[in-house]
């Protein structure tokens, strides 16, 4: 079993298709189950002014689910077919909530807020669809189809299709028609999240979290999408968020390819709620982008970005110091729509990149620095200071230097310029940073000899040291947090079945502290729990083993007393020869 904490499911948004699929044996059902829609309206018939919209109960994961039965125009021209019978085309909407969730108004669903709920929506196609006489662009099987969009919060994703199915059939229309989605049916969003305490969080969204510099380290300085906000208006932490781009995803974590949202948010109001209620406290979110990955996601690739997601969260809690196991006591146990367990999945902790992506972007700046040209410097400015995109050809104009120039400068400033599609542009953020920064201090004096070496790469038994450290931290887990009564303190989610298991581990955290972190700890604070819940909080790693003077006391008293009660006469009339005397063989 992972010893990793599951995130929750939150927003989702799936376009399934139905009623025509590529397999041989499958059966075309085409726009059979539109047509059952259609039909509820008119089996309806009066009630829809006498009772009003159609409404049904369904089960799912062992809970009660409201759901609603609606209409709308579509705006499509009816199908030119002798099949379509129809004179109005209509999109049909299934609205359904969580009856047993605590957000539940007890309104009808289609009235209700829907925060554990959604809405399902139904839209025909066919061949040549248009709308006003205008050709309308979907997808063209050749037949007909029908399109069904679930969009849905706080419900596993992979329920989205058993979802579909139970809510068809409450109102009569067969199962089967839904058995067999279209591999072309894809995710449009994709969601997950944990709630921290407010306390615990501070690291993720920090200047220099892995929000913040994901965003400065891997996001290039003028191609492509770039997005980071950091709003504490209301609240440290109210709304930070930082977008990587899918051809960047695989530098933060090897191996993956979405385009993603790293989000760290408050709800719009945080001072309306107290300590005990779970919006007091912030989520972490990572969401998939759709407009900021070039592939498409299909609905048979839900395991793999699901597990993509989780890990961008994981990794990101690893990264800020704060343990990723559900024994954490950095996690929201009262949030009513996540249980906090570790997941049965298999997760890649890695890690973080960041460090060395800024060390090496560092050592770049520092290492062409030195040997910059006049040419180098006349481009670097005119990055820094251009707000447009740069051809080469551009930049030859700007600057006063040949085109060939110019390409010997791409060539010799690789790893800080990056050349692609015909423009120029910095490798990054931090790049520009670096650079703008040396600019401003050189002024006049741009000539001069800066020694890469004070910008060497940690080693590798750094590195190791490092990997050692996180191994405990995960293994325990352990959370770093800053307080301000103490300089550091290390929160240990990992119960100990007793206090000699406690001293045990006390033992192996200040080892590796001091072996891979740092040699001193005086005001590193250590706290954990007992499994029968008692508190301990160890102020001194270094007397942490040591018996106090009260308790070294006592057992000198309790020794002396005994030897006192001793008879040692009665004892070698016993037969019992003196202690000198013992056979130890």
């Amino acid at each position: 079993m992972s010893r990793h904490v599951k995130a929750a499911p939150h927003e989702g948004d799936v376009r399934f298709t139905f009623g025509v699929h590529p397999g041989a044996n499958v059966t075309d059902h085409g726009l059979a189950p539109y047509y059952a829609m259609d039909n509820l309206i008119k089996e309806w018939g009066d009630r829809w002014e006498t009772e009003g919209k159609p409404t049904e109960e369904i089960q799912l994961l062992g809970e009660t689910w409201a759901t609603c039965f609606d209409y709308s125009k579509s705006g499509l021209d009816p199908w030119d077919n002798p099949d379509f019978q129809l004179e109005q085309v209509r999109e049909f909407q299934f609205y359904f909530v969580s009856k047993d969730s605590p957000t539940y108004e007890g309104k009808r669903a289609d009235r209700d807020k829907r925060v554990k709920g959604g809405t399902i929506t139904v839209r025909p196609r066919w061949p040549d669809l248009r709308s006003d006489g205008k050709p309308v662009s979907v997808p063209d099987y050749g037949a007909p189809y029908i399109d069904v969009q679930v969009q849905a919060s706080n419900i596993p994703h992979e329920e989205y299709l058993t979802l579909v199915k139970r809510v068809m059939s409450a109102y009569g229309i067969a199962s089967r028609y839904f058995d067999h989605p279209h591999p072309d049916s894809h995710i449009d969003d994709l969601a997950y999240y944990v709630r921290l305490y407010r306390d615990e969080s501070g690291s993720l969204h920090a200047p220099d979290g892995p929000i913040a510099r994901a965003h400065t380290l891997i996001q290039g300085d003028r191609s492509g999408y770039r997005k980071h906000v950091e709003d504490h208006t209301k609240i440290p932490g109210y709304y930070v968020t930082a977008t990587v781009e899918d051809e960047k995803a695989g530098e933060l974590i090897r191996g993956h390819e979405l385009g993603k949202e790293l989000k760290h948010y408050y709800p719009n109001e945080p001072q309306q709620y107290e300590p005990d209620q779970a919006p007091y406290h912030p989520k972490f979110e990572v969401a998939y982008q759709t407009s900021r990955t070039e592939q498409t996601v299909r609905w048979d690739d839900l395991d793999d970005a699901h597990r993509e997601l989780e890990e961008t969260i994981l990794n990101a809690l690893e990264w800020a110091g704060l343990a990723v196991t559900a024994d954490s006591h950095a996690f929201v146990e009262f949030d009513p729509f996540w249980d906090v367990e570790n997941t049965h999945e298999a997760r890649k902790i890695v890690q973080c990149p960041l460090p060395k992506i800024e060390s090496e972007q560092e050592h770049r700046v520092m290492q062409l620095w030195g040997d910059m040209t006049e040419a180098d410097r006349d481009v670097t400015e005119l990055l820094l200071t251009d707000g447009g995109k740069v051809s080469p050809k551009e930049a030859a104009e700007q600057t006063g230097n040949t085109y060939r120039t110019i390409r010997e400068v791409t060539s010799r400033m690789e790893g800080l310029i990056r050349h692609t599609y015909g423009e120029l542009e910095l490798e990054s953020k931090k790049i520009q940073q670096e650079l703008l920064k040396r600019i401003r201090a050189a002024g006049d004096r741009f000539e001069q000899e800066i020694g890469s070496a004070a910008m060497d790469l940690a080693d590798a038994a750094e590195e190791r040291a490092r990997d050692a450290w996180s191994r405990l931290r995960r293994e325990y887990a352990i959370s770093t947090v800053d307080r301000n009564d103490c300089r550091k303190l290390l929160k240990v989610g990992y119960q100990p079945a007793d206090r000699d298991e406690a001293q045990s581990i006390l033992r192996e955290i200040k080892t590796a502290y001091q072996q891979h972190v740092e040699q001193f700890i005086a005001g590193v604070h250590v706290v954990m729990t007992l499994a029968d819940g008692e508190r301990l909080r160890i102020r001194d790693m270094n007397r942490a083993f040591q018996k106090s003077v009260e308790g070294q006391q006592r057992e000198a008293r309790h020794n002396k007393k005994a030897r006192e009660m001793f008879d040692f006469e009665e004892w070698k009339a016993a037969g019992c020869p003196p202690a000198d005397e013992w056979d130890t063989g």
